[in-house]
């Protein structure tokens, strides 16, 4: 028997098979599309974050070297902890440490470090002798422990003390004294101080020595100098500003290495 194949109804729908297949390249042309705006967002995010850590760093360098050069002098401490009210410059400040070149002795030179820097401004036009003003820079460490780990910079600075006259001394002579007054180690965040950076560490130990072990970070701050004297040599910064959530999950990280004088 002969059968014949009638045409479908031009009113007829889509079979279940041909669903299927348009969702299935429906639901692919969509997953394409998030994958890719997804993929926009987050290269968008972590260059927000670059240029976070960017304006940070310009930031912080532009302070910091202008206010170094306009300093007569410098101390680095160790932490600042050791401006605790009871300041001795002589045995508090960052030890100095004879680096020596075997093949020249001219490099030889005398390094110290710490995670806190004080500069100084002494008037120039009446008194020599009258401290103007003191400013710190300091990292929010304790220990090498608290150094090996994130922590912010804070700044703070003295009022303006003025220069004097040439017959009466502004009363500010004394740094000990000066330091002491303020003393940091009873609270980091003391009125008038503010955050700079809130992540940083400082470069890795290449090599265990002592004193560091193996992982260990350098302090930011060090002195360079030809002698022993801390004050007689350069202020170098040496630290990495960090975004992101952890260091696990790093969106955004800048490192520098940057080295001024104090005028003298």
């Amino acid at each position: 028997m002969k059968t014949t194949r009638h045409p479908r109804p031009r009113h007829a729908g889509f079979t279940l098979v041909e669903i299927l297949i348009s969702l299935a390249v429906f639901g692919g042309v969509m997953a394409m599309c998030l994958g890719t705006f997804l993929f926009g967002l987050r290269a968008m995010y972590k260059d927000s974050q670059r240029l976070a850590t960017n304006a940070s760093l310009r930031s912080f360098m532009a302070q910091v070297s202008k206010e170094t050069l306009d300093s007569s002098f410098f101390y680095v401490f160790p932490h600042y902890t050791k401006l605790d009210g009871s300041v001795n410059l002589a045995t508090d400040a960052a030890s100095m440490t004879q680096i020596e070149n075997a093949a020249d002795d001219d490099y030889d030179k005398w390094v110290g470090q710490g995670d806190c820097l004080v500069l100084i401004t002494m008037t120039s036009v009446h008194r020599t002798t009258d401290i103007r003003q003191i400013r710190i820079y300091y990292r929010v460490t304790t220990n090498q422990a608290t150094m090996n780990a994130e922590a912010p910079i804070r700044y703070y600075e003295t009022a303006d003390w003025g220069e004097g006259t040439a017959l009466a001394s502004n009363g500010r002579t004394n740094l000990a004294t000066e330091l002491n007054a303020i003393n940091l180690s009873a609270n980091p965040a003391i009125a008038g101080s503010r955050l700079l950076v809130a992540r940083t560490v400082g470069r890795k130990v290449p090599a265990p020595y002592i004193p560091y072990a193996a992982g260990d970070r350098y302090p930011v701050f060090s002195s360079e100098s030809p002698d022993s004297t801390p004050t007689n040599g350069f202020v170098a910064i040496n630290m990495e500003v960090i975004n992101g959530s952890t260091t696990n999950q790093l969106l955004s990280s800048s490192s520098f290495n940057y080295t001024i004088s104090p005028r003298r």
